[in-house]
C-alpha cells in the first residue's frame, strides 16, 4: 500500500506541474495586459512600464515560467496583482466557504438521490421509476444558474415581498449560517441529485441479478432486506468513486452557483480574478482546484479497496 500511495504521489505532483505550466502559457498568451490592468486605462505608457518590470513581465516567458513552477515547489503561488497578498493565503481564507457549499450540495444529492435511484431499480418500470427517469432528465438539462434564481424567487424574493418574510437572504455568506447556505446548496445538490439517482439505478440494477442476492431471496429474507442489506453494499464503490470526482471538482469552486448567490468561495474569486486580469491569482485557483481533484480521488480509492475486498491493486 505504501508504494501504491507514493506512486499516485508523485503522479500527483507531476499532474500539477504539467497543469500549471499549460495553464501558465495560455494565460500568458491570451490577449490582455495585466501591467496595463493594474495601471488603469488612463495610465502613462512608463508607468505601465514600469509596472511590467517590477512585476517581472519584462523577462522571457520559459524564464518566468521556470520561477513560477520553482515556486510552486515550494507551495508559493505567487502574490496576487490586485490584493497584494500571496494567493495561497487568499485562497485558504476563500476554502471553507467552499467547502461549506460543497459539502452541503453533495449530502443533498445523496439524501434525494440514493434512495430514488435505490426504489426504482427495486421496482424497473414502476411509476416511481418511470417518473424518476422524466424528473432526472429535466434536472441534468436545466442550467444551474436557472434553477438558482428560479429558487432566489420563489423561496427569497416572493415570501419578502408578499408576506414581510425574510425566509432567506438574497446572497451573500455568513459562516456556518443555515439560511445563506440552504438555496445555495440546494442548486447545487438538485442538479447532483440527478446523475447519483441513475448511478445508483444502474449499479443496484447490476447487483440484483447476482446469485448471491437469490441465494438471500430464497432464504426468505424481504425484499427491503436484500436491498439494502446486501445489495446496497456491493453497489456503492461506483457511487463511492463519483462522490470522489465531484468533491474533488467542487472543492475547486463551484463558479456558477457562487455567482448567482454572491458566495464568496473560490469559484467567485476565479471569476474575480479573470476579470481582473490577476493572473497570478487565477493560476492560484486552476492549480488549487487540480490538487482537490488529485488528492480527494487518491482518498476515495483507498476507501474503496478497503471497502470491496475483491480490489487488491493496493495490497
Amino acid at each position: 500500500m505504501i508504494g501504491y500511495i507514493a506512486r499516485r504521489i508523485l503522479w500527483g505532483i507531476t499532474v500539477l506541474l504539467a497543469v500549471g505550466s499549460l495553464t501558465f502559457v495560455l494565460a500568458y498568451v491570451a490577449p490582455g495586459d495585466p501591467a496595463r490592468a493594474i495601471a488603469g486605462r488612463n495610465a502613462s505608457a512608463a508607468a505601465v512600464e514600469a509596472i511590467r518590470v517590477a512585476h517581472g513581465m519584462d523577462r522571457p516567458l520559459p524564464q518566468q515560467m521556470l520561477d513560477y513552477l520553482g515556486g510552486l515547489l515550494q507551495l508559493d503561488l505567487g502574490t496576487s496583482y490586485r490584493l497584494n497578498r500571496p494567493v495561497l493565503e487568499v485562497l485558504l481564507e476563500r476554502l471553507p466557504a467552499t467547502v461549506e457549499l460543497a459539502v452541503g450540495g453533495l449530502l443533498i444529492a445523496l439524501l434525494i438521490g440514493l434512495p430514488l435511484g435505490m426504489h426504482s431499480a427495486r421496482r424497473p418500470g414502476g411509476l416511481v421509476d418511470r417518473l424518476g427517469i422524466v424528473v432526472t432528465s429535466f434536472l441534468v438539462a436545466a442550467p444551474a444558474f436557472w434553477v438558482g434564481y428560479m429558487l432566489l424567487y420563489a423561496l427569497a424574493f416572493q415570501p419578502a415581498v408578499r408576506w414581510g418574510l425574510a425566509l432567506f437572504p438574497i446572497g451573500g455568506y455568513e459562516p456556518w449560517d443555515l439560511r445563506y447556505l440552504a438555496l445555495p446548496a440546494l442548486t447545487l445538490g438538485i442538479g447532483l441529485a440527478a446523475y447519483y439517482a441513475r448511478l445508483m439505478r444502474t449499479a443496484m440494477l447490476d447487483e440484483l441479478h447476482h446469485d448471491y442476492v437469490r441465494t438471500a431471496r430464497s432464504k426468505g429474507l424481504t425484499e427491503r432486506r436484500v436491498a439494502w442489506r446486501h445489495a446496497f453494499n456491493n453497489a456503492l464503490p461506483p457511487v463511492l468513486m463519483q462522490i470522489g470526482l465531484d468533491l474533488g471538482l467542487l472543492l475547486g469552486g463551484v463558479v456558477i452557483i457562487e455567482a448567482v448567490f454572491s458566495w464568496r468561495g473560490i469559484g467567485r474569486l476565479a471569476i474575480d480574478a479573470v476579470t481582473q486580469e490577476d493572473l497570478p491569482l487565477l493560476l492560484g485557483t486552476v492549480l488549487f482546484a487540480t490538487m482537490c481533484i488529485v488528492v480527494v480521488n487518491l482518498v476515495v480509492d483507498l476507501a474503496v479497496a478497503y471497502l470491496d475486498r475483491r480490489i487488491t491493486f493496493i495490497r
